[in-house]
């Protein structure tokens, strides 16, 4: 089946952080969840799915303004408040360094002009 061209947009903002599609998509990831299982997350069907990716991502600023956003969308599209906001937390991104490394952090490697080895 074709997506619509509503689909595809929302598709298109999920990779926007400022809508709520860019969040939902890294939970998504994160959890191996495809549409159906999203959906089921939150409980909706999976076509609402694209109307919610379309809102705004909710307001960090505090976390009032946090609840009021995910109520907000979680009223208007029938979605369970709790599930939305685990959903909707941005996780910071976490840069893992390899185990076998032995350089200190921050240790850069020159080119040498010569040819001998040390």
């Amino acid at each position: 089946m074709n997506p619509t061209p509503f689909e595809l947009l929302a598709e298109r903002a999920s990779a926007r952080p400022f809508f709520l599609g860019f969040r939902l998509a890294e939970f998504a990831a994160r959890e191996s969840l495809d549409d159906a299982a999203l959906a089921a997350r939150l409980g909706c069907d999976v076509a609402t799915l694209a109307h919610v990716r379309l809102c705004r991502a909710p307001r960090l600023e505090t976390n009032t303004e946090f609840r009021e956003d995910v109520t907000c969308v979680a009223t208007k599209f029938g979605l369970n408040v709790k599930a939305l906001a685990d959903a909707a937390k941005p996780v910071p991104a976490v840069i893992a360094r390899d185990a076998t490394n032995t350089e200190p952090a921050g240790a850069v490697l020159a080119a040498r002009d010569r040819s001998d080895a040390p």
